[in-house]
């Protein structure tokens, strides 16, 4: 199972400039912009991931025995977190293919109608529309009506988080496939071998007790916000979010993020 590094970076530079450097020494699996913070972890690292403010969102996979982040741009970074994640060879292999694919589908996906009817939660922390959701999709619809790439960091909940994660992700396909939505990568998080599970910057580390660590990361596609949000109004999918997903977890981050290949110029919150 090849290993990757993902990578939410702080940048001194402007992060599309950031990133072609990056390219010429690393393979870059995904490049995003962090947009939106859906659901806030309550535990595991909450104040660097929700407090920073993200520029870029890499999934890259470094040459053998090399950092993930090339010398020669750390100068450029002024925050980074990193998790090393195993994804299956074959999910790899496939992905320029599959990705193109969701891309250029994406305006032929229609709407459930399921916004029409929303009741609206006071806080989307589970998985739910809430007014300040709702208010950053009409945002981004204004500025980047295209796909969106969701990042989840999961910790499951023991013993039995993960099985049941499992089956909200078998029940997920169908509910979210009909809004267009797809697992683009899933992968499991390869435990730091020390405490330090956050690599710092100059105002110092975080550090995590290494049981206490994400267990599996996961790329989800929506041909656009609306389509995210249109499957979080959906009776059918709170179906399954309340049955499987909420049991499962015992932490979580997800955060809206736009590919740079499909975001236009003047896109950027």
């Amino acid at each position: 199972m090849p290993v990757a590094s993902l990578c939410l970076l702080a940048l001194s530079t402007d992060a599309t400039t950031f990133l072609h450097s990056l390219r010429s020494t690393r393979t870059v699996i995904v490049a995003s912009r962090p947009r939106h913070v859906v659901i806030r972890p309550t535990d595991l690292d909450k104040d660097i991931l929700t407090k920073t403010p993200w520029d870029l969102l890499v999934l890259i996979q470094p040459p053998p025995d090399s950092p993930s982040m090339p010398p020669s741009l750390q100068l450029q970074i002024k925050t980074q977190y990193h998790v090393t994640v195993g994804i299956p060879s074959k999910l790899l292999t496939t992905y320029p293919s599959r990705d193109e694919a969701l891309k250029r589908n994406t305006e032929s996906v229609p709407l459930t109608g399921s916004l029409d009817h929303a009741c609206n939660k006071p806080s989307s922390q589970n998985l739910e529309l809430s007014p300040e959701l709702v208010s950053f999709m009409d945002k981004l619809t204004t500025l980047h009506p295209g796909p969106v790439t969701m990042l989840n960091l999961l910790h499951f909940r023991h013993p039995d988080g993960k099985k049941s994660y499992y089956q909200y992700g078998q029940s997920f396909v169908p509910v979210a496939g009909k809004r267009g939505g797809d697992a683009k990568l899933v992968g499991n998080v390869v435990k730091p071998r020390s405490t330090v599970g956050v690599e710092v910057d100059s105002r110092g580390g975080w550090e995590r007790k290494e049981e206490e660590w994400w267990n599996e990361i996961s790329i989800v596609h929506y041909p656009s916000i609306r389509h995210f949000c249109d499957m979080l109004a959906g009776e059918d999918y709170q179906e399954i979010n309340e049955k499987y997903r909420l049991s499962a977890l015992k932490d979580t981050l997800l955060l809206c993020t736009t590919e740079f290949d499909v975001e236009s110029a003047s896109s950027k919150l």
